[in-house]
């Protein structure tokens, strides 16, 4: 049974939910990841390794949709026999975006979450955050110099990422990157039911003012002791396949003043969800049964990918 949340601040968490963090944590060269870890097409014998796993039918066409986190350890692998089932006998893989595309990636990255005039920019945030920020690249062993030319939602991500690592979750055991590379070592086809580009669009064009409340409510959160095991809540959701769980967890981001869990609802949910049914539906409707692995986050609410396919007609199944 999911203990009431106290109204936590869930950036960190969700952002490691959307496909943002997908994409993130496949872009080694920027930020010197660790190689993808192999993952075991052996299923596990025992104990339940994560995640949830659906079925939508419609007019004789059907498809898998696992719902994913993109940070994990090496003991989430291998996983569960029904996941590794339906892989196996599906078609194709479709991802939100293909994490291992870091040559579209870079030049991207660039683009969106650097500033290519050569000059430091933290010297323009407030003076409190600037202190905040030095505290926290201290703590995570980056110079300053590491982070001199990014803009504010770049560094709040990274730094996010940062604390989840510090924390002993680690993006190279993301599920996307390790379902992407089962995928490809057994020569099935990758479908992007997005683009590098419209994820990184959405912080990336956010103003200036914005960006810097999105760093400043994402140091607040790291930075806040009491909210340092409840950031692993959505982990441990995940782990355990709690829908209800995570659906109180959306409940209460949507609860929440701040500009970023606000944001996040906002154009990071609801905003994406309805382009992601398009993909999923038109994949569906043309390919074999392909499984589908996007976001846990995505699956759950009042405005899911699941709730939008079932009001255009699909029947949703839970098989795991």
């Amino acid at each position: 049974m999911l203990r009431p949340l106290r109204r936590p601040r869930l950036l960190r968490s969700l952002m490691l939910a959307l496909g943002l963090g997908a994409l993130l944590a496949g872009a080694a060269p920027l930020f010197a990841q660790d190689t993808l870890a192999g993952a075991s097409l052996q299923p596990s014998a025992a104990m339940r390794q994560g995640g949830a796993m659906f079925q939508i039918q419609r007019d004789g066409h059907s498809a898998y949709v696992f719902g994913t986190i993109h940070v994990g350890k090496a003991d989430f692998y291998p996983l569960d026999a029904k996941v590794l089932q339906a892989l196996q006998q599906s078609c194709c893989l479709a991802l939100e975006i293909d994490p291992g595309n870091t040559q579209a990636m870079i030049p991207l990255m660039k683009k969106y979450g650097f500033y290519l005039d050569g000059k430091p920019h933290q010297k323009d945030l407030p003076p409190k955050l600037q202190k905040q920020l030095a505290a926290l690249l201290a703590k995570y062993n980056m110079a300053p110099e590491q982070v001199a030319s990014l803009k504010p939602w770049l560094i709040a991500t990274m730094l996010g990422i940062s604390e989840y690592a510090s924390q002993g979750y680690l993006s190279q055991y993301g599920v996307d990157s390790t379902l992407a590379s089962l995928a490809k070592s057994s020569n099935k086809r990758l479908v992007e039911l997005e683009t590098a580009e419209a994820q990184l669009g959405l912080l990336g064009n956010l103003s200036p003012a914005e960006q810097v409340q999105f760093l400043q409510d994402s140091v607040d959160e790291i930075q806040d002791p009491g909210k340092a095991q409840r950031s692993l809540d959505l982990v441990n959701l995940w782990r355990n396949g709690d829908i209800d769980g995570l659906a109180a967890m959306l409940a209460e981001m949507n609860a929440e003043d701040s500009f970023a869990s606000k944001f996040m609802q906002r154009a990071l949910l609801d905003g994406r969800n309805p382009g992601l049914a398009d993909g999923i539906a038109k994949l569906t409707s043309s390919a074999a049964e392909p499984f589908v692995a996007i976001g846990m986050l995505h699956l759950v609410g009042p405005n899911s990918v699941l709730a939008i396919l079932q009001q255009r007609g699909y029947t949703v199944k839970r098989l795991y």
